[in-house]
């Protein structure tokens, strides 16, 4: 267990804090805890080997403090595990610094203090922060001007009080740079996921445009297809012009059932959580090949399923089964008629890093033109094409959810290969 990993189960114990910048926050108020248990462990024995023991009873008293405000972080409560901290940490400053010279330099800690208060209350408690400013520099006060202290004063050589102000700044400098760090990096961060969320959006309704154009148009342009059949229907009685008309409404009506599935799926990819779960490879793949293979395409293909049946992996069924849904489906729809032996082939490799799985067919094949636009939305290689143009798109959409990929190997007459690539 490393270093980071030994520190967060001292802060938080199994304490989960879901969101990134709370997390951050309560982390840097425990590693504070953490740095002026040590810090306050230091000075005391500093002061005890310089004869000054009664410092001691206050120093003990910090840590008992700084202690429990480490144990509310692991009970859950981190706002109540500030105001504990903070305060005490002022006091203490408080009390050794209006207890020796301001030549030590202790009051450069008031700084880091108040740094520490913006840094862990953040901006919807702004007001504690100024509060806290405020209550430092009161104390900061208190310390030098009244002349008054409540510990016994402590008298140094100047050569001491030269090398406690070196340590008291070089102990102070990093504790201040640290709280403006995290602040630096919370808006570096969310910055970030500005920028990202964004692109996203852009990207969102670019899509969303070119959706509601081809969506209405394929939509439309079945049920036209099938109204027009209806009312050639009604002008004619022979009975075989009409079953050959329904014939053709059947595959209008399939085509836009088709296409539905397609919509349904690229939303429940956009909006549905990650589950992860073991899978059977095979099983899937069989599983997918039973609901295709007595479509009337699919009479006359082979399906070669070459996975071992021990074969398992992680990660998402619904997902996975769509991406391969999709290209064995797509293997159906382009097969070649002129050949005799039509078949799929699924066939996978593996390594310490990723798991492959490819899609192999003997059909039509694809321009190597269109190998570049084919994961397009709603692109078709040719006006021919009886598929959406959203099925490769969907492919990749879902892939990267699962932070996969997918390589294209395609001959027009030869045939076609689609290798998916997913991490272990």
């Amino acid at each position: 267990m490393n270093v980071q990993k030994v520190v967060r189960q001292v802060i938080l114990g199994s304490v989960f804090i879901e969101s990134d910048d709370e997390y951050k926050k309560t982390m840097f108020s425990g590693q504070l805890a953490l740095l002026a248990i040590l810090l306050s462990l230091f000075y005391l024995i500093g002061d005890y080997l310089q004869g000054f023991y009664y410092t001691a009873y206050v120093y003990l008293s910090a840590i008992a403090v700084f202690s429990f405000s480490i144990y509310l972080h692991r009970a859950g409560r981190h706002c109540l595990a500030n105001y504990f901290l903070l305060p005490v940490a002022n006091m203490l400053v408080y009390l050794m610094a209006s207890s020796e010279t301001p030549g030590t330099g202790t009051f450069v800690f008031f700084i880091t203090t108040s740094l520490a208060a913006f840094t862990v209350f953040g901006y919807k408690q702004r007001l504690l922060s100024v509060f806290f400013l405020g209550f430092t520099f009161v104390l900061f006060v208190l310390a030098y001007y009244p002349h008054f202290s409540l510990l016994p004063l402590r008298h140094y050589s100047s050569d001491r009080i030269v090398l406690n102000m070196v340590v008291n700044f070089t102990v102070a400098l990093p504790a201040s740079a640290m709280c403006i760090y995290l602040q630096v990096s919370f808006n570096y961060q969310n910055a970030k996921q500005l920028r990202e969320k964004n692109a996203l959006l852009s990207k969102a309704n670019t899509e969303l445009d070119r959706f509601v154009y081809s969506t209405s148009h394929d939509l439309r342009a079945p049920l036209a297809s099938v109204l027009g059949l209806i009312n050639v229907i009604h002008t004619t009685e022979n009975l075989s012009d009409i079953r050959r008309y329904l014939a053709l409404m059947k595959d209008r009506v399939n085509a836009l059932e088709k296409f539905i599935k397609d919509i349904t799926d690229y939303s429940r990819n956009s909006r549905l959580e990650m589950v992860k779960e073991k899978l059977n490879v095979k099983y899937l793949v069989e599983e997918i090949w039973d609901m295709l293979k007595y479509t009337p395409e699919a009479e006359h293909i082979r399906m070669i399923i070459e996975v071992p049946e021990n074969i398992e992996m992680e990660t998402d069924r619904t997902r996975l089964k769509v991406v391969l849904g999709n290209l064995i489906s797509n293997s159906i729809r382009y097969h070649d008629p002129a050949k005799q032996d039509k078949y799929i082939r699924l066939r996978y490799q593996e390594n310490s890093q990723s798991f492959y799985l490819m899609v192999e067919d003997n059909g039509q094949g694809i321009d190597p033109q269109h190998h570049q636009r084919v994961f397009d939305m709603f692109f078709r290689a040719s006006e021919t094409s009886k598929g959406s143009g959203l099925g490769l798109f969907i492919v990749k959409e879902t892939l990267d959810k699962l932070s996969g990929s997918i390589q294209l190997e395609s001959r027009p007459g030869i045939g076609t290969t689609f290798k998916v690539v997913l991490p272990v």
